[in-house]
């Protein structure tokens, strides 16, 4: 069968990872994928798998009808069979090239769902989504499947617990975007530092705020606690993430992040902001350790607790990885993709 497998933004990130790991998913189970991306992205592009058929288009926006005649014209004689939307500008384009011909699934990527109720059918990464969808006026009638993230490579059991390393290393990682929370990390890592916890901290990451975390950092006076490591790479994210003694996310709001999987999976605990997204995924004070969001204060709490208690370090992230293994492994989410699939031929006459 053949599908599209569409996001029109840049490609980096948790959400480029999960357009990656569809197509990767989708291949996988037979089907003929085409990648319908932005042409402004770089030729080389991390993560996609090998010998992926790409379509880039110019796009300006939701109301383009250019680039929807130029995509109809470059699908002509192929038509896929559906079509897969992993954001707003997608479905308005794709729901303008195929509509009454394919169907298009929109995947929620974060908690602003609206724009992408003009899709025949959504994936919600959790429970909490699909509920906000339902409670949108134009998302009570359409189909909303539950299929949450998936985190690849699970090593054979969970990486042995280890004692803190001496300063203890604090971690967090994710694009400098206001909306990760990183500002709230350091400063939960000053008032650490003025109750006197001796620690080491390293943050990992770019974007627009970078100058003002750095500023931060400094005004903080933590210039010498907090090393700041630049991008890192999606293969290289494991590596970074088994130096660390403890992650923090801090996010402000998050609709099912690929950073707590990938804690996970390295066997790292973790402290969590308590957003629905990350409550989604774990379990309070069994598989990490939440505090309330925004609030510098109750994470240094926290990470006071994390480092007091060693049996809770390794009670955490054992759990954490043990629901990962369940839940979040690629076998659950490819059942999840097929299931989908399959219903939305169904409702659409299109098996």
């Amino acid at each position: 069968m053949r599908i599209i497998n569409s996001v029109l933004g840049d490609a980096r990130g948790g959400r480029w990872q999960v357009v990656c790991d569809y197509s990767r998913l989708l291949r996988k189970q037979g089907h003929d994928v085409v990648m319908v991306l932005n042409d402004k992205l770089p030729e080389d592009l991390p993560g996609l798998p090998a010998d992926t058929e790409i379509l880039r288009i110019r796009n300006h926006g939701h109301y383009d009808w250019l680039a929807a005649w130029r995509l109809s014209r470059r699908l002509a004689g192929c038509q896929p069979a559906l079509a897969i939307a992993h954001c707003s500008r997608s479905v308005a384009l794709l729901k303008r090239v195929l509509g009454g011909v394919a169907p298009v699934i929109a995947v929620t990527h974060s908690t602003k769902v609206r724009r992408l109720l003009g899709a025949d059918a959504v994936i919600a990464l959790s429970d909490a989504l699909r509920e906000k969808i339902r409670a949108d006026p134009s998302g009570q009638q359409m189909p909303v499947y539950v299929v949450p993230n998936q985190i690849g490579d699970l090593p054979e059991g969970c990486p042995q617990s280890q004692p803190l390393q001496q300063p203890p290393v604090i971690g967090a990682l994710g694009r400098f975007d206001r909306v990760k929370g990183f500002d709230i990390f350091i400063d939960a890592l000053a008032v650490l530092a003025e109750q006197g916890v001796v620690f080491s901290g390293r943050l990992a990451g770019a974007g627009e705020e970078e100058a003002q975390l750095r500023e931060q950092i400094r005004l903080s006076g933590l210039a010498g606690r907090i090393d700041l490591k630049g991008w890192i790479a999606a293969e290289k994210v494991n590596r970074f993430l088994a130096g660390l003694d403890l992650l923090c996310i801090p996010a402000r709001s998050d609709a099912f992040g690929l950073t707590p999987l990938q804690g996970a999976a390295a066997g790292v605990p973790m402290v969590l902001s308590d957003v629905s997204g990350h409550r989604a995924i774990f379990a309070e004070d069994r598989e990490a350790l939440f505090f309330k969001t925004e609030d510098a204060t109750a994470l240094a709490s926290r990470i006071r607790q994390f480092l007091s208690d060693s049996g809770l370090r390794e009670a955490l992230s054992a759990a954490a990885f043990d629901r990962a293994e369940r839940c979040y492994s690629e076998s659950a989410v490819i059942q999840g993709l097929r299931e989908v699939i399959t219903n939305t031929l169904l409702l659409n006459n299109k098996e």
